[in-house]
């Protein structure tokens, strides 16, 4: 399973934000001097198990440590070759062909997508980083490319039963002009994903699907360094 960045010009389409929690232990109340027949002391101890068995540093390390779900990314690192599909309006799509490479990055924290195309005759690039958020507990992207200047974001979750990672997240191409985004990633095989992309244009504006990307890993290229 993985995620695909591609856009049509200005439609900047992923997102990604890793938080690290605010964790704060309780601050242990100041003796004074008082002993109240032993209570005092009593209540320190528990206190000081109880900051024990929360220990900060300890539980930002384990909401920073990659997971299960960070490793089920690693198996998109590779190299991709891609046929689009793309709706400007209703009717028949335009097609072209593309490249992917994608890499592993910060100890398999995240996967980086390089993405290559030409759209109308002319060259599309375009970057993406997907991860998995343990404190949000969902996956999440950004995207940007060499047809606008905003970094778009977008998140969603796994299904296990179809194999499918639905993420999404709303782009703004003009000032107020905002657009709702879903983006569908199905795994095939191990060698094949496919990618939708469906778009709602203005409130209440039905979704109409704008692009479809089939990829399918390369042989022989067993990874991207």
């Amino acid at each position: 399973m993985k995620r695909f960045g591609y856009l049509l010009g200005a439609m900047a389409v992923c997102g990604f934000a890793l938080m690290v929690p605010s964790v704060i232990a309780d601050e242990p109340k100041a003796d004074h001097g008082h002993d109240h027949a032993g209570h005092d002391h009593a209540d320190h101890e528990h206190k000081d198990g109880d900051a024990a068995a929360t220990d900060p540093m300890e539980e930002m390390a384990k909401y920073a440590a990659p997971g299960p779900q960070h490793a089920m990314l690693q198996k998109a690192v590779g190299t991709w070759k891609t046929e689009i599909k793309h709706w400007m309006e209703p009717g028949e799509p335009m097609e072209s062909t593309g490249k992917s490479v994608i890499k592993s990055v910060m100890d398999g924290r995240y996967i980086e997508e390089h993405f290559t195309s030409d759209m109308m005759g002319q060259p599309f690039v375009g970057r993406s980083i997907l991860g998995y958020d343990n404190v949000k507990g969902k996956y999440v992207s950004i995207w940007f490319d060499n047809m606008g200047t905003g970094i778009s974001q977008m998140e969603g979750t796994y299904d296990e039963a179809t194999k499918t990672l639905t993420t999404s997240g709303i782009s703004e191409m003009t000032p107020g002009e905002k657009t709702k985004m879903r983006m569908t990633d199905k795994e095939v095989d191990k060698d094949t994903h496919m990618m939708e992309m469906y778009m709602s244009m203005g409130e209440g504006a039905p979704e109409m699907k704008v692009m479809e990307i089939k990829y399918t890993r390369e042989k022989s290229v067993a990874n991207a360094n």
